[in-house]
């Protein structure tokens, strides 16, 4: 069998996703956590109360409504796959598809600079026997309609929000438009580019970017289901939110619980294991801006969803890994892959 570097290199990219100087890191990010929570001066003991003080019954349905976003996200991704798959190819499954996107919500959670997605696509490449190159390509298209939905959703919530004083505010919306801008500049230098860059490319190269240009080309063709699709996870994970202010007994209003989900998911860019240390203060900053709660109450609803968004990923998508390991030892396959 020839060498082929696209195989090689997201081997490599696992071991690094899992090996132990991820782990030091993140036990590093927990550090910073802890530190800054001494820094802003955090009543625990309120925290706490108030955490014991939480309904069951409604962190329950916060945390299983948090896990079917992952089947509207894995039906958009089946169908983003099946947009570009070639003639003869098997067709993703949908628990299939969920599966391999919570796994990569695993890997963003335990490494830096969100290596998941790339994982993703290796783990796809590697039991479907699709090009990683072009699975890359899938990914990169469903973040650029993640993005437009998020944009979306806090043009919905900012005109409710506008009126106050909160900087805030403004700064993650620049976030989010900066980020919409800059996919959609490198959408366009795809389109522009499609048949004349590959001619000034290595030889290597040029079908490994003609798949890349396959993949996020070819993905849009039903842009409003998939539109459908992401849009519905999206609201999911707003009413995760709501459903953790029941818990507490927090009123703060749609569009602070719209604005708060989606800056949640803007702040997970941080090149830091999950947005660790970076969420959490970010979080609370604008929920001080944004309401009248008390520091306690705030540190009790951003610890809260933490534990569903965060903790709750490394939890079941580690449980996942093992068994997946487990089941392909099982079946004969490959070591590491």
């Amino acid at each position: 069998m020839p060498y082929d570097q696209e195989q090689v290199a997201p081997r490599s990219l696992a071991r690094r996703v899992f090996s132990l100087p991820t782990l030091i890191s993140l036990a590093l990010a927990v550090a910073l956590l802890v530190f800054l929570g001494f820094r802003f001066d955090v009543d625990l003991a309120a925290t706490g109360q108030q955490i014991r003080a939480a309904n069951h019954f409604y962190l329950f349905l916060a945390a299983a409504i948090h896990y079917t976003g992952f089947l509207f996200r894995g039906l958009r991704w089946r169908l983003l796959l099946r947009n570009v798959q070639e003639p003869g190819e098997a067709a993703p499954g949908l628990l299939h598809c969920s599966q391999l996107i919570v796994l990569g919500w695993f890997a963003n959670s335990v490494s830096f600079f969100r290596l998941g997605d790339a994982y993703r696509a290796w783990l796809y490449h590697d039991e479907k026997g699709a090009p990683f190159s072009r699975t890359i390509g899938t990914i990169l298209s469903e973040r650029m309609l993640d993005t437009a939905i998020v944009i979306l959703l806090l043009a919905v919530s900012l005109p409710f929000l506008a009126r106050q004083d909160a900087g805030l505010v403004w700064t993650v919306t620049a976030l989010g438009g900066a980020l919409l801008a800059l996919l959609g500049l490198a959408l366009l230098a795809l389109i522009a580019t499609r048949g004349t860059l590959a001619r000034w490319l290595p030889a290597w190269l040029v079908d490994r970017y003609r798949q890349f240009q396959a993949g996020v080309l070819g993905s849009f063709r039903q842009t409003p289901l998939a539109t459908l699709w992401g849009l519905l996870a999206w609201l999911v994970e707003v009413a995760r939110v709501y459903l953790v202010t029941l818990a507490l007994g927090i009123d703060l209003g749609w569009p602070v619980v719209i604005f708060t989900t989606l800056a949640n998911s803007i702040l997970t860019l941080a090149p830091t294991p999950g947005g660790l240390g970076a969420v959490e203060p970010g979080l609370a900053g604008l929920l001080t801006q944004l309401s009248t709660l008390s520091i306690p109450v705030i540190a009790a609803l951003v610890l809260v969803d933490r534990s569903i968004t965060y903790l709750s990923v490394i939890v079941s998508g580690g449980i996942l890994f093992l068994a997946r390991g487990v089941w392909r030892q099982r079946a004969g396959a490959p070591a590491g892959s």
